[in-house]
């Protein structure tokens, strides 16, 4: 971030699956995550008080102001003010490319917005950072906020580029959240598990991203899998109902097992020069994500999404099930790995 006609600026990246969907909610699992070219930005500049502007609501508030649209952001601006013990008034505004004409694409505003506020503030602060500690940051608020995620949406946005991300271990982070200060939590206790890498990615695939226009929470889908995962755990002494959940239970490894593995294969032929490893790895993916669909209430695919995907080499869907975007991947128009975004309406 730069600091020019005395603002100060953090970007926040759109972001898109490659890999690892649904598996990344369990702790350690992984996936591969990329930026796209759309981003949100967050300027800063000097105020008497502090106010928010936000170019997709067209709308400007100040801290106590009420606003069903700002909340999340007002309490970010205090939790960072409460970290940091700087209180330096400011005039914020949004400039979000994620959203267009009330169109939500999928490409992770919600947490991009935070990333992107998050840097804008501890430069304006003059607080050093990287991004491990604007993850860590944004992680934190949004737990203590009830805010729940794999929060590869997160390590993305605050990354340019390609990244693998390890799922931290859930449960002992959830002790700190209860048990220490926000401070320990973002400086100096060790995050179990958690690893954010930029891979340097040299396989010449070129990835069309399409919008289908479709419009999933992907909230609803998170709950129905821990909803799923809290059901298949019940104790019972019905013996068939026991049979049953153990048996889901191996189907539901199965699927996370060979996610994880496909995400490290994918990761591996990404850094090489040989777009043809990339074309059966992607169809293995995309296999694995139809298996979750059989044995689970998660839908993957629509018919729409399926003849799209059936005009390229290989496709899959990109994060939640039957959701907002699709890909398509080919090897034969590009020297380079290369994004483009289709944002009319498959």
């Amino acid at each position: 971030m730069d600091e020019k006609n005395n603002q100060m600026y953090g970007i926040g990246y759109g972001k898109l699956y490659l890999c690892g969907e649904y598996a990344i909610l369990e702790d350690y699992s992984k996936a591969i995550i990329t930026s796209v070219p759309k981003q949100i930005f967050a300027f800063i500049s000097k105020a008497e008080k502090t106010t928010i502007y936000d170019n997709m609501h067209n709308t400007e508030i100040c801290m106590n102001d009420k606003h069903k649209n700002f909340t999340n952001i007002q309490k970010l601006i205090r939790f960072i003010r409460e970290y940091t013990g700087i209180h330096t008034d400011f005039f914020l505004t949004i400039h979000n490319e994620l959203i267009t004409e009330n169109k939500k694409y999928g490409l992770g505003s919600s947490g991009a917005v935070l990333v992107a506020i998050t840097k804008a503030i501890l430069k304006f602060y003059n607080i050093p950072f990287d991004n491990m500690k604007i993850f860590k940051i944004v992680v934190t608020f949004s737990l203590l906020n009830g805010i729940k995620g794999s929060m590869g949406d997160v390590a993305s946005s605050c990354n340019e580029g390609v990244i693998y991300y390890q799922k931290f271990n859930q449960e002992k982070l959830n002790n700190y959240i209860k048990n220490k200060s926000p401070k320990e939590i973002i400086d100096y206790l060790e995050w179990q598990g958690l690893v954010i890498e930029l891979i340097n990615v040299k396989a010449p695939v070129e990835m069309i991203a399409k919008w289908t226009g479709e419009v999933i929470d992907t909230k609803i889908h998170v709950k129905n899998w821990a909803t799923t995962k809290k059901e298949m755990n019940l104790k019972t002494n019905h013996l068939r109902t026991k049979v049953k959940r153990m048996l889901e239970k191996r189907k539901y490894k199965k699927f996370i097992d060979r996610s994880n593995q496909l995400t490290l294969r994918l990761k591996l032929f990404l850094q090489q020069n040989n777009p043809e490893l990339i074309i059966p790895i992607i169809k293995d993916i995309r296999k694995n994500l139809l298996y979750l669909e059989q044995i689970s209430n998660i839908p993957m695919e629509t018919i729409a999404m399926k003849k799209y995907i059936m005009k390229f080499p290989c496709g899959k869907q990109s994060g939640s099930g039957c959701g907002d975007m699709v890909l398509g991947f080919r090897t034969a128009t590009t020297n380079k790995f290369t994004i483009n975004l289709d944002l009319e309406k498959l």
